[in-house]
C-alpha cells in the first residue's frame, strides 16, 4: 500500500511522471512479500536499542474477500533480549494466528462478517482509493536514480521526499472506510483517527523523510519501496512520551515472483483461538485479538492454574534463559507449547 507522486526536475520530469503513473496503475495480484523495518527511540530507558521487525511470506488477492496470505513475523531488539515469533495465515474464507509454530483459528463468524463487508464495497476492484488511500500523493521532489537489480528483476530507481502529512490524512481515511472490516478479520481494534492538530504536530517534528521506489523496466510493476523518517520530540512533550528525545524509523518492502502461482493452504489441525488467549491469561480474550465462542475450560491443576497457563509459564521462563542467537534453545522452548 505504498506509492508516490512525482514532480521531477528538468528534462526528466515527464519521464519520471509517466513511470510512476504506470507503476501505480499496475496490479500485483500475488507475490512473495518481504518486509524489514527498524525503530529506534532515543532518550527513554530500555528503548534506545533498535527494534527489528521482519515479515515474509506469500500472498494472493481474492475476488471480493480477504486476500490469501501466509506471513511470518519476528520482532526483537539488537544486542540481546528475546525475539517474538508470530504470524498470520488467511485462505480468504478462514484466518489463523500463528504463535511459536502453532496455528490458532479465528472464529468463523468474524471472518465471514469481514468478507461480507468487503463484498458490499461499491468498488468491486478493491482499489486503494476505495479503501481511502491515495498513495500517489505521498511523494514530492521525485527524481530518477538510474537502474538497479531487485529480486532478480531490472528496475528503475526513483527517490523523493515523503509528504508525511499526506500519509497521515490518507491513513485517517483508510481507518474511516476500512478499519472495522479488516479489524473484524484479524481481531485487531482499529486505531483512532488523528485530528488535524495531531497531523500538523507530526509534520513539524519529522525531518528529512526520504522515500524510494523501484519499478520493473519490462512490466512497470513495483518491486521494492523503502524509506526513512527521523523525528525530534519537543522538550515540553518528552515527559508525557516516556522522555523520548528523538527517533528514527526505516523500512523496506520487497515483492518477488510477482503475479506468480503462490499457493496458500489452511494448516492441519489448528487449535481454537480461545486456547491461546486462555494460555496467555486473558480468560478467553487477548488484547488485540478477537475472542469468539469459548471452549469448555480445561480443569485447573492442583495449584489453581490451567495446564495451558502452566505450559506458557514454562515457555516464558525458558525464553528468559535462552540466548537470542541460540536457535536450538529457542526451538526447545517452542516445543513446550506443542505438547497435547
Amino acid at each position: 500500500m505504498l506509492a508516490l507522486a512525482s514532480c521531477g526536475g528538468g528534462d526528466d520530469k515527464e519521464n519520471v511522471q509517466d513511470l510512476l503513473d504506470k507503476a501505480f496503475s499496475s496490479s500485483i495480484q500475488s507475490a512473495d512479500l518481504k518486509i524489514d523495518a527498524s525503530i529506534q527511540l532515543k532518550g527513554s530507558p530500555g528503548l534506545d536499542k533498535p527494534v527489528r521487525i521482519s515479515a515474509s511470506g506469500p500472498f494472493r488477492t481474492n475476488d471480493r474477500k480477504l486476500p490469501s496470505a501466509d506471513i511470518d513475523l519476528k520482532i526483537g531488539t539488537d544486542g540481546g533480549g528475546q525475539t517474538v515469533t508470530t504470524g498470520f495465515l488467511s485462505t480468504g474464507d478462514r484466518a489463523f494466528v500463528k504463535f511459536q509454530d502453532i496455528y490458532y483459528e479465528q472464529p468463523a463468524a468474524q471472518v465471514a462478517q469481514a468478507n461480507r463487508a468487503i463484498a458490499q464495497n461499491k468498488d468491486k476492484r478493491g482499489s486503494l482509493r476505495a479503501l481511502g488511500l491515495d498513495p500517489r500523493t505521498w511523494l514530492s521532489e521525485a527524481k530518477d536514480e538510474g537502474d538497479e537489480d531487485i529480486a532478480g528483476v531490472k528496475t528503475r530507481h526513483v527517490s523523493g521526499e515523503l509528504d508525511v502529512e499526506a500519509v497521515m490524512r490518507n491513513l485517517n481515511e483508510f481507518v474511516r472506510k476500512s478499519g472495522s472490516t479488516l479489524g473484524g478479520a484479524t481481531g485487531q481494534t482499529p486505531p483512532k483517527r488523528l485530528s488535524e492538530d495531531d497531523i500538523r504536530k507530526v509534520g513539524e517534528v519529522v525531518r528529512d523523510p526520504t522515500f524510494h521506489v523501484y519499478v520493473g523496466k519490462e512490466d512497470d510493476i513495483i518491486r521494492r519501496v523503502a524509506g526513512k523518517i527521523e523525528f525530534d520530540v519537543p522538550e515540553e512533550s518528552r515527559e508525557s512520551l516516556g522522555r523520548i528525545q528523538s527517533g528514527a524509523i526505516e523500512f523496506e518492502v520487497e515483492f518477488a515472483k510477482v503475479n506468480g502461482d503462490q499457493e496458500i493452504e489452511a494448516p492441519a489441525n489448528p487449535r481454537p483461538l480461545s486456547d491461546l488467549t486462555t494460555s496467555l491469561g486473558g480468560g478467553g480474550t487477548l488484547p488485540g485479538l478477537g475472542g469468539g465462542p469459548q471452549e469448555t475450560p480445561t480443569p485447573p491443576s492442583t495449584d489453581g492454574t490451567s495446564p495451558e497457563a502452566q505450559d506458557f509459564k514454562e515457555y516464558a521462563d525458558c525464553l528468559d534463559k535462552a540466548r537470542p542467537e541460540d536457535t536450538e534453545a529457542l526451538q526447545r522452548c517452542a516445543e513446550l507449547l506443542q505438547t497435547p
